[in-house]
């Protein structure tokens, strides 16, 4: 209710006759009305104030003050007086109908009189043809249309506010862990995204980097790779709600190249390859890196070549050497050369070996051991010691044949050796070769150089010295 009075009714005005309100005679006799005395005083018993009633009832004290005074005509109305007098003796605990009479006789109320029910026999039913449009119409239709619309865009965008992105990687497929090739350094992760939103990727826990989506829901990214594990960490998110999707990871694996540790090196630096040593003693040097040890395997590859050849190249395997018969002083074989020997390198790296080799062309290797047991490569070089003297081989071939042979005007053996023997002399002055059976299957060779059968020389004997060729002689 407002605090202004509306303009009061003629129901409200009181009658000729009427007995209450100030200044009047009414039956109280004191000015007051009746009705007005009994609410005050059932208040004053209650031990109520009107500010409490007020705030109780809800009913102004103003008009709270009018009903106990029985100025019913500053009321706002006939309406409004019933149910204040009903509220205010409810409240009170009076009976609200006697209250309600008893005003009505004060005041010269007429009570409310029963009416009978019109009954009214049913027209009958127009039929309207056609639809009348009416401009009230159109405006109404106008009006539910632009609110269907604005409902749906607040609905849109209530929904689009409410709802979370998603994101998804399509590329690696399938897998959230992938392995790239040994020096990969980019690859480009490919997915889709709910459209409107941005994407965010984080590589190994560093700030996101953002990228776009385009209208459809699909984003790239180029990510940058280290050796090792590389993680991304993918997001999808609503800048305008904040809201953000379930993190996406994906693995990228670069293999690391572990290095090798470092291999043992050997190298010679004397002898040179293909180098004569004259007198048989020969050096061997060499520099070595995270070698423990070094081994020396000298290796007979045959009797060294005639004066002014040129050296064949080391064999693989040596050449074979037939066992010297009784007596001989047989040349070098590959089982009576030096035996290998190991020394182990300076604080530098650095090795020396000394060696004495008979005549023959020799290949010397060299290996290399590490602390842990590992070994170089082998390395070789290939020298060359000359006869000194005479050095003459006599081999039998084709059959076996009876011979007798001399060193230096000494008769050294004499035997029917079988097909394949063969021996080797060192004579200081000459050597003689005597076969009466079948000279033609003793042949003999001097300083490395082949002269032939026995036969050749027209006899069956041949000489050999320093200085004259091979002859035939009557005898050795």
């Amino acid at each position: 209710m407002t605090g202004i009075d509306p303009p009061r009714r003629a129901a409200n005005r009181r009658p000729t006759g009427y007995r209450g309100g100030r200044g009047d005679s009414g039956a109280g006799g004191n000015g007051r009305s009746p009705v007005g005395e009994q609410l005050r005083e059932t208040r004053e018993l209650r031990g109520f104030d009107l500010y409490r009633v007020e705030r109780d009832t809800k009913i102004r004290a103003k008009y709270l003050e009018a009903l106990e005074s029985g100025d019913f005509g500053d009321l706002p109305g006939e309406v409004y007086t019933r149910g204040f007098l009903r509220n205010y003796a409810a409240y009170l605990g009076l009976d609200a109908d006697e209250i309600i009479d008893e005003w009505r006789r004060e005041t010269g109320e007429p009570a409310p009189a029963m009416t009978r029910p019109v009954f009214t026999s049913p027209q009958p039913m127009r039929i309207r043809r056609g639809i009348a449009f009416q401009r009230s119409h159109i405006i109404i239709l106008v009006v539910v249309l632009i609110v269907a619309a604005v409902g749906s865009y607040f609905g849109l965008q209530v929904t689009r506010f409410l709802q979370y992105p998603t994101v998804a990687v399509s590329d690696p497929s399938g897998q959230q862990t992938l392995v790239v090739p040994v020096g990969t350094t980019s690859y480009v992760l490919k997915g889709t995204a709910t459209p409107g939103t941005t994407v965010l990727v984080s590589w190994d826990g560093q700030d996101a980097s953002t990228v776009p989506v385009d209208p459809s829901g699909g984003w790239t990214y180029t990510a940058l790779l280290h050796f090792g594990s590389n993680q991304f960490d993918i997001t999808a998110k609503n800048l305008d709600t904040s809201h953000a999707s379930k993190t996406w990871r994906v693995i990228i694996q670069v293999p690391v190249i572990t290095p090798s540790p470092p291999e043992p090196e050997i190298a010679f630096v004397t002898p040179v390859d293909g180098v004569v040593f004259k007198t048989g003693t020969v050096q061997v040097s060499g520099t070595s890196s995270l070698v423990k040890s070094v081994t020396l395997t000298p290796t007979y590859l045959g009797p060294p070549p005639a004066p002014g050849s040129t050296i064949p190249p080391a064999a693989s395997t040596p050449e074979p050497t037939a066992s010297p018969a009784p007596g001989a002083s047989p040349g070098p074989s590959p089982s009576q050369g030096p035996l290998p020997t190991t020394v182990q390198p300076a604080a530098d790296g650095t090795f020396v070996f000394q060696l004495k080799l008979d005549p023959g062309r020799w290949q010397l290797t060299i290996v290399g051991t590490d602390s842990n047991g590992r070994s170089t490569a082998p390395v070789s070089r290939t020298v060359v010691v000359p006869y000194t003297g005479l050095n003459v081989t006599i081999q039998v071939k084709g059959g076996n044949a009876w011979l007798k042979y001399f060193r230096d005007g000494v008769a050294v053996d004499s035997s029917t050796y079988q097909d394949g023997w063969q021996v080797t002399l060192t004579a200081a002055k000459s050597v003689c070769v005597y076969s009466s059976g079948r000279p033609n299957l003793v042949f003999v060779t001097v300083n490395g150089v082949s002269i032939g059968s026995v036969s050749q020389f027209g006899g069956v004997r041949v000489y050999i010295d320093l200085a004259n060729p091979p002859r035939n002689v009557s005898s050795c």
